[in-house]
C-alpha cells in the first residue's frame, strides 16, 4: 500500500511493486494478477483502517462535538507532519484516477458514502447531546465535513503548517457550534 499512497499508482511501476513487497514478478502477478488488482486491494485495506480509524473517533467521544474535534485533529495530524506528507490514499486516488477509472470512482463514491454515514451519526448524536447546534442537517454537514477533510489533506501536501490546520478547522466547527 505505501508505494501506491506515497507515488501514486501511474508514477509505480512492477519493479516498485518487486521492491515493496519483496516478491519476484511472476509471483507478484500470479498472487495478484495484476497492478489494478493489487492496487485495489490495497485501496481496500486502506479503506478499511481509515474508517475503522473514524469509528473508533466516535467511539471514544463523549460527545459528538468530542468526536468531531478527534475526526479533525487525526486528519490535522497526518497533514501537517513532518516527513514525507503522502496526503490520504483515497484522496490522491479519487484526484489521479476518480475522472477516468469507474471502478475506482465506484469503490472510492461507495466509501464516501458509508464515511458521511457515520459522520451524520455524529451530527446526530451531538445534536441529541446538545454539543451542537440542533439547526445543522446531519447529511450536509457529513458532506461539509468530508469536503474540509479532504481539501486539508490535499493542502498538507502542499506544506500547510499547523496553525493553518487549526485555523481552518475552526472556522469548520463553527458551522457546528
Amino acid at each position: 500500500m505505501g508505494v501506491f499512497w506515497t507515488q501514486g499508482y501511474g508514477a509505480t511501476s512492477i519493479t516498485d511493486l518487486m521492491r515493496a513487497t519483496g516478491l519476484a514478478k511472476g509471483s507478484l502477478y500470479k498472487g495478484f494478477g495484476d497492478k489494478k488488482r493489487l492496487f485495489m486491494r490495497a485501496l481496500d485495506a486502506y479503506l478499511v483502517s481509515a474508517n475503522a480509524g473514524l469509528v473508533a473517533c466516535d467511539a471514544s467521544s463523549a460527545t459528538g462535538r468530542e468526536a468531531l474535534e478527534r475526526v479533525f485533529a487525526g486528519v490535522v495530524d497526518m497533514s501537517t507532519c513532518d516527513g514525507v506528507r503522502r496526503g490520504c490514499l483515497s484522496v490522491n486516488s479519487a484526484i489521479e484516477l476518480g475522472p477516468h477509472d469507474a471502478d475506482v470512482r465506484e469503490r472510492l463514491g461507495r466509501n464516501t458514502h458509508e464515511k458521511e454515514g457515520t459522520l451524520a451519526a455524529i451530527i446526530r448524536r451531538g445534536v441529541a447531546d446538545g454539543s451542537l447546534r440542533s439547526e445543522v442537517d446531519p447529511h450536509a454537514g457529513a458532506r461539509f465535513i468530508t469536503t474540509a477533510l479532504n481539501g486539508l489533506q490535499v493542502r498538507g501536501k502542499l506544506g500547510l503548517t499547523p496553525k493553518e490546520a487549526a485555523e481552518t478547522v475552526a472556522v469548520a466547527m463553527a458551522a457546528f457550534l
